[in-house]
């Protein structure tokens, strides 16, 4: 799902050895952690390429098992898969290049990942093979271009997708239909407004025993997910108005989120406990039927049903401004990475194939029917016939709220992703913090997003000084984007 980014599948591995599976061979054999050695070519001529995965989500390995080996029948390719732990994944692939045992192909998932490896000058570019096989006309119009993919680095394309954007760009209200219909309410709230008149109504209406709204965890993406209905969302993500460049905590669209759940939290209307909630436990709780609605990401449908196959729950849009929408929630670039090939591959002829393969239709298909995670192949999901009602509402939730926005961290200088790289190293220059302490303690947040704005003006001026003084280019005009409206789709120019 990435924001802030609403909480997505994932509960981390513990460390452990991998498996190094043979696709095609007899047995299965184990090797080491970081793998047991590169690419090869057998003495009849039959290549063996080497791809290193991570076991998630649950059910993975058997999926890639058989994709692989569906593969290799195919193309006579064989597949040794080498599975890293998840949380060891980039820190094992780093390794294994290290020592000479370089995948051919690796999972290189996000942005981090992808700017650390291709760094060192370890992931092959894969414009000519993309520009060949026109990959372009696999996806939405216009997703491969260089400044707004996610994909590309320094204008070379070092990754491939598997997610659909979408997916990690935003997120939708899950509501309780029976709960809400016990209040007198036929359909889910569609406004701030309502949404704060239905979580009152059924909390009072449940004396205790469910509440008409929870908060989505310890540091609440529900105020991110307001916020961004209400002006644009660079400001909830980063403190900074992008049509402006200037610092903008004050402004109403956060104030106003932050304020809103402040005060259902003084009155008791979420259900409590949410401060030390992890990932998972927002969904558990609805699907026990404690809730009536919360703001959720799109991994949690599946969850919800598996918990509770009989729960009669919908999903539509995030409530917008009583006023109207102001804006939606900000898709920066079109894809997250996750597939690369390696730069010191012996086979990249085959090592494209499989990368083609990875984006083909029949994976990404096999994928979703799977997973039922939207892929980055979109006909994959949208021209699928067996969507649950909550899966038609996630599409509709996705495409009525979510919209191009610049991406300056990935799609500015060298200066400006340095620059936006070290904010985000200080914690304290986000708003979390304070307006977390703000709902619980119930204290305005007007004065700490004040605040909030010296600081992280002082730090921008300070940052910008230093990194000029080094010889880097960078100023605040680097944040600007005039041309950018928050109710409109951004195309770079």
């Amino acid at each position: 799902m990435t924001g802030s980014t609403l909480t997505r599948r994932g509960l981390l591995r513990g460390l452990g050895a991998g498996a190094a599976i043979g696709i095609g061979a007899a047995s299965t054999a184990s090797c080491t952690l970081f793998g047991s050695g590169p690419s090869s070519t057998s003495s009849n001529g039959t290549v063996t390429l080497t791809v290193a995965i991570v076991p998630d989500p649950s059910g993975a390995s058997q999926f890639y098992a058989e994709q692989f080996a569906a593969f290799t029948k195919k193309t006579g390719i064989n597949v040794k898969i080498i599975e890293n732990p998840t949380d060891q994944q980039l820190n094992a692939i780093e390794l294994m290049f290290q020592q000479g045992n370089a995948p051919d192909v690796f999972r290189c998932q996000g942005a981090e990942a992808l700017n650390r490896i291709s760094g060192r000058g370890w992931v092959a570019a894969l414009d000519e093979q993309a520009t060949a096989s026109d990959l372009a006309s696999r996806f939405p119009d216009g997703a491969l271009d260089p400044r707004t993919s996610g994909l590309h680095r320094e204008g070379k394309l070092l990754s491939l997708p598997l997610v659909s954007g979408q997916w990690s760009a935003g997120g939708f209200l899950v509501y309780n239909k029976t709960l809400l219909a016990e209040g007198g309410y036929a359909e889910p709230p569609k406004t701030v407004g309502e949404y704060e008149t239905y979580a009152r109504s059924l909390t009072s209406k449940g004396s205790g025993k469910y509440f008409g709204a929870a908060l989505s965890g310890a540091k609440p993406a529900d105020i991110n997910a307001l916020q961004a209905q209400a002006g644009p969302s660079s400001i909830g993500g980063i403190g900074i108005d992008y049509r402006t460049g200037k610092t903008a905590f004050d402004d109403p669209s956060l104030v106003d989120a932050v304020e809103l759940i402040r005060k259902l939290q003084a009155d008791k209307v979420y259900q409590p406990g949410w401060e030390s909630w992890d990932g998972a436990r927002v969904f558990t709780e609805f699907a026990k039927g404690k809730i009536g609605f919360y703001i959720g990401g799109g991994w949690n449908v599946n969850e919800i049903a598996k918990l509770n196959p009989e729960l009669d729950f919908g999903v539509s849009p995030v409530p917008v401004p009583d006023s109207g929408r102001k804006g939606y929630y900000g898709q920066s670039s079109a894809f997250a990475p996750l597939w690369s090939m390696s730069a010191e591959s012996k086979h990249p002829e085959e090592a494209w194939k499989l990368m083609d393969f990875l984006v083909s239709e029949e994976f990404q298909r096999a994928y979703f029917a799977k997973f039922r995670t939207f892929t980055a192949m979109e006909s994959a999901w949208r021209e699928a016939t067996d969507l649950s009602e909550q899966e038609k509402g996630i599409i509709e939730a996705f495409d009525a709220s979510i919209r191009r926005a610049p991406g300056p961290a990935t799609d500015g200088s060298v200066g400006v992703q340095k620059l936006l790289a070290a904010k985000s190293a200080k914690p304290d220059l986000a708003h979390a913090d304070s307006s977390l302490q703000s709902i619980t303690r119930n204290e305005d947040f007007a004065p700490k997003a004040a605040t909030l704005n010296k600081s992280l003006d002082a730090f921008l001026d300070a940052e910008i000084k230093k990194l000029s003084g080094s010889g880097v280019e960078v100023s605040r005009d680097d944040l600007v984007y005039a041309d950018y409206d928050p109710l409109k789709d951004w195309t770079p120019a």
